[in-house]
């Protein structure tokens, strides 16, 4: 990784020193004619900056962590040149070490940049460099570069409409060109920001050497910074020339500018930087108003068990859902604790049974003591390009990571340093076979994982190969690789575990029904199985190896005594301790099975963990039932008692009724066909009817959408029919052909409002607009480009055309993602982050917001919309301002309004169900551009 903390341009000036005074630190006259704007101008682009980028990730709010942060960033602040901003310290948590600044003078720490930091001298040393970047103002003068090249501005005055040129600048970004800087001058700027950065930390009283030594860590140049011979052959890399005017630039610092002051204490440093990563909260305080009613499901929805694992001794289990880890004792079958982890993959324990080891996606390694229910150690690894495949092993002392980069490296997490790096671990060099090189490519793009990454059961050896036949086993005592017989070679080749910890077995590409069972690491052949998974891992007993997917069901679990498959399962979690197998029955109850025997044994349900992704969410226009579904479970819940009437399998589509009538599609499982069902929570009555295999209908509120496909490949969307119809009885309404290239379809189902799609260049789009004159009009003075869209909002109960409009894209620089539309209005959610707003009747766009996820209400008063974990927006379409502002405690997970607009049902993952005025009391803002 390129080590670049940030984007700055300064030029500090000389110091001289006078006696034993040190004179100020100064930045340098900037040339008026290239910046457009004024300090509190490039402070209101911050903001606007601000609210575009940081949903994309977790910003950390809460004082507990963030205040130590803040002090040490103001004691380094001080010393700089006064710029006329106003300097904020913001943690966020995102999968890299990294630090930036952002126009306006904010600078962002990442939380792994804070794992990696060594104290807080270092600490000090990253933000003087983000702020030597503000103090130059570089961002601001980045951004009138792009501005003046993208829309040809030369100037600003003093009231100018910045949120709406910062869209326009977004819309037209690949219209036109930007100059890049000039050749060398992201190195200067560096430098510069280098500079000053270690003259501000050595004034605020820290090791001005701080930063050389992070710097030399981060950018992996062990300490190498060339000299006038490597240079002279061009043979000096460029971080090292940077690390060499680094340390210049403190060999060059007056005595009289060191402030000698004693050193920070390590233990306060490392009780902050514990806080940070120990920190599990959403990042800010719950901040509502207006709230009505705030009341708990009493039969709370359960999520999808994605991992099982029994103990090595067979005392505990481990169930893994999306929001956390249960453990559990097996016998007898009982619910021990919960660990919060969102974001973790597949916990496992220690191979003394005594400890839960697991890593998030983030690469943050935990260990959990079971006995004492508590946290015992939390590592971040500092994987500096990502990784794409990942493996811990049972002990947590050891983590593998194939990264981005397609290399291979063994991490020793204590220490977080390599202890083992292979590079281009999946080969894409061709040799002499052009057509292989093809091929390799072409299966990396296709396949998340290109390699098998295996631990040992007793954490001794780690085994690895790729799918272009790059093989590895490190002995984990010596952390040296060991060479193997070619037996193993053959056995590692494609899938393959570890049986215990002296035997492996893998799948034999050409003779996969005599795939070897070998000793290892001696490499002597025992056995000849047929197997065939593109997965294995082997149980908790090694004598079952679990293979995913195993044909047409997610796992199947062999048997390597009898030589054959003894079950198989519905969901891919699954585990076998002695001769006991765990899974997740139906109703989300754990249950306990003999091998080979399909009746349970044992059952517990569950505690509730965190809602997960739902499939399918509605609440009656009143606000009384609300209808939900996950992956493999719903029901139906009054919320007048916060209870359930209805426990129901999985659907994909909901429709509330007004007469409290719910609609319900559910999809084929296993022998059950498609079905639509009328449920009635009032009388707790329903009614079914089953959905031919290959009718292709759709719920829109209270009608159903179907598709004729008259291609055989209907996912080109070329000459197919659509047919409306009454939900009750399927009685048609209208029908529209396609003969050519039709449009997508979405829309609002509570109003009544349908939205077809189109690209601008679609054949079938000149046929549609011969229908309507009206449409025909839009078109003709909006005269659109290829890369533009065409939206045509209709009636959805006639058929008939309301209007629309079309959405510029500046050459594909943006690209449209969903609609909906209520009333007048068009909604449009774009890549960018954005909400657009349209008025259907006349086809212009009357504002620009940032967000996701909109949800309009039914007749067009209000608009919701998220932006950020746990944070809604509330805008009031009459005024086109915002009208309040809520976050919440926990993830949001569903909100929608009633019918008459005037109140909010939010739903949040601790499935929490509230109820908010739409209004609020919150101070209306304006936040509009044109």
């Amino acid at each position: 990784m390129r080590f670049s903390l940030g984007i700055a341009s300064l030029f500090v000036l000389p110091l001289t020193v006078c006696g034993q005074s040190c004179p100020p630190l100064q930045a340098p006259p900037i040339d008026s004619s290239k910046l457009l704007f004024s300090p509190q101008q490039e402070q209101e682009l911050g903001e606007i900056v601000r609210q575009h980028m940081e949903s994309r990730f977790r910003v950390i709010e809460e004082g507990q962590v963030t205040g130590y942060l803040k002090r040490v960033g103001a004691r380094v602040r001080q010393h700089l040149p006064d710029t006329g901003l106003h300097y904020e310290f913001l943690l966020y948590d995102q999968p890299e070490i990294q630090a930036f600044s952002m126009p306006g003078g904010r600078v962002y720490l990442s939380r792994k940049m804070v794992a990696y930091l060594h104290n807080e001298d270092e600490l000090a040393g990253v933000l003087g460099h983000e702020l030597g970047h503000l103090a130059a103002r570089q961002q601001a003068l980045d951004m009138s570069r792009a501005f003046r090249d993208v829309l040809g501005i030369r100037s600003l005055s003093a009231d100018e409409d910045l949120f709406g040129l910062y869209n326009q600048f977004m819309e037209s970004v690949r219209l036109k060109r930007i100059h890049t800087s000039p050749s060398g001058e992201e190195e200067k700027n560096q430098k510069v920001a280098d500079q000053l950065g270690v003259q501000a930390v050595a004034r605020a009283g820290y090791s001005p050497l701080s930063f050389p030594d992070f710097m030399d860590r981060l950018m992996e140049t062990k300490g190498k910074t060339g000299n006038w011979f490597t240079d002279l052959f061009g043979a000096t890399p460029p971080n090292s020339k940077r690390l060499r005017e680094a340390l210049k630039d403190v060999a060059n610092l007056p005595a009289s500018c060191i402030e000698q002051n004693p050193r920070p204490s390590l233990d306060e440093f490392h009780q902050w930087q514990a806080a940070v990563l120990h920190y599990q909260g959403i990042g800010h305080a719950e901040h509502l108003s207006g709230v009505l009613s705030r009341k708990k499901l009493a039969d709370p929805l359960r999520g999808d068990i994605e991992n099982f694992r029994f103990s090595p001794d067979g005392k505990y289990l481990l169930a893994q859902d999306e929001g956390g880890i249960y453990v559990l004792t097996r016998d007898p079958l009982k619910f021990v604790f919960r660990i919060g982890a969102v974001d973790a993959e597949s916990a496992q324990f220690s191979p003394d049974s005594r400890q839960i080891v697991f890593f998030s996606s983030g690469l943050r390694v935990e260990t959990w003591d079971i006995d004492h229910q508590e946290q015992t150690s939390v590592t971040d690894i500092p994987a500096l390009h990502g990784c794409r495949q990942t493996a811990l092993s049972p002990d947590a002392r050891y983590l593998a990571c194939l990264g981005e980069d397609l290399d291979l490296t063994l991490y020793n997490v204590a220490s977080g340093e390599s202890v083992f790096k292979k590079d281009k671990f999946f080969d894409l060099d061709p040799g002499f076979n052009m057509f292989g090189a093809f091929y390799k490519f072409l299966f990396l793009i296709t396949h998340h994982d290109v390699a098998t990454l295996r631990f040992s059961p007793d954490a001794r050896y780690f085994a690895a190969s790729s799918r272009t036949k790059e093989e590895v086993v490190i002995d984990l005592t010596t952390e040296k690789k060991i060479n193997v017989p070619g037996s193993v070679h053959t056995a590692m080749e494609y899938a393959f575990t570890f049986i215990g910890s002296d035997r492996i077995v893998g799948v034999d590409m050409s003779k996969p029904d005599k795939s070897p069972l070998v000793e290892f690491p001696s490499g002597k052949v025992l056995d000849r199985v047929p197997l065939g998974g593109s997965t294995l891992v082997a149980a908790t007993n090694p004598r079952y190896i679990l293979e995913r997917p195993l044909k047409d069901v997610p796992v199947g679990a062999f048997d390597l005594d009898q030589k054959k498959y003894v079950f198989t399962n519905r969901m891919s979690a699954t585990d076998v301790w002695g001769n006991v197998s765990a899974s997740e029955r139906l109703n989300g109850e754990i249950g306990l099975y003999k091998v080979e025997d399909t009746k349970v044994t044992n059952v517990l349900q569950l505690p509730v963990g965190k809602l997960g992704n739902l499939r399918s969410f509605t609440a009656s226009s009143d606000l009384k039932w609300l209808a939900m579904s996950s992956r493999t479970r719903g029901g139906l819940w009054g919320l007048d008692t916060g209870e359930r009437p209805f426990f129901l399998r999985s659907f994909q589509s909901v429709y509330a009724a007004p007469n409290s009538l719910f609609y319900l599609d559910f999809p084929g499982f296993e022998k059950s066909s498609r079905e639509m069902v009328v449920l009635s929570p009032v009388t707790k009555q329903s009614k079914s009817r089953d959905v031919e295999k290959d009718d292709d209908l759709a719920f829109f509120g209270d009608m159903v959408l179907r598709t004729k496909h008259n291609d055989k490949n209907r996912y080109l969307r070329h000459n197919l029919e659509l047919e409306a119809m009454e939900i009750v009885n399927l009685k048609p309404l209208w029908s529209r052909a396609f003969p050519k290239q039709a449009p997508w379809i979405s829309g609002s189902a509570s109003s009544g409002k349908l939205v077809f799609f189109w690209n601008a260049k679609a054949d079938g789009l000149r046929d549609e607009l011969g229908r309507d004159a009206k449409l025909q009009a839009l078109w003709s003075r909006e005269n659109p480009r290829d890369t533009d869209y065409f939206l045509e909002v209709l009636d959805a109960h006639n058929g008939a055309a309301a209007g629309g409009a079309v959405v510029r894209t500046g050459k594909f620089s943006f690209r449209p993602e969903h609609q909906e539309a209520a009333g007048d209005w068009l909604v449009v959610t774009d890549n960018l982050n954005r909400v657009l707003l349209y008025s259907i009747s006349t086809g212009e766009r009357k504002a620009r917001w940032f967000g996701y996820n909109p949800q309009i209400s039914t007749k067009g008063q209000w608009l919701c919309l998220a932006n950020g974990r746990g944070h809604l927006l509330v805008y009031d379409l009459r005024m086109l301002k915002q009208a309040s502002d809520l976050s919440f405690d926990n993830h949001v997970s569903a909100y929608t309004f009633s019918e008459d607009g005037k109140r909010l049902l939010v739903l949040t993952d601790d499935q929490t169900v509230f109820v908010l005025g739409a209004t609020g009391d919150s101070t209306n803002m304006a936040a509009t551009g044109n």
